[in-house]
């Protein structure tokens, strides 16, 4: 299974909002802005990320707040970084 989150990290539009979202609490309404992408894409690249155990979401009246479930992603891209520039 763990082929899935390369897969999904595979995707820039995804990985740009892992990196928006950081170590901090996100409403998904900012993020398309901040990616340079439309909301439905967003959406569905939110629900991909969320699917794989990447982020993980709760509301918080009407809206939805975006966090990343486990920081060990942040280890996993950062070593990614460093063989890419090898």
């Amino acid at each position: 299974m763990s082929y899935k989150v390369f897969k999904a990290l595979s995707d820039s539009t995804r990985m740009k909002i892992v990196e928006v979202i950081g170590n901090k609490e996100i409403c998904a309404c900012e993020i398309p802005e901040k990616v340079g992408k439309s909301q439905p894409n967003v959406s569905q690249q939110l629900k991909i990320l969320e699917n794989v155990g990447i982020l993980k979401s709760r509301r918080d009246g009407k809206m939805i707040l975006y966090s990343v479930k486990n920081e060990k992603v942040f280890k996993l891209i950062e070593i990614a970084s460093q063989i890419a520039s090898d």
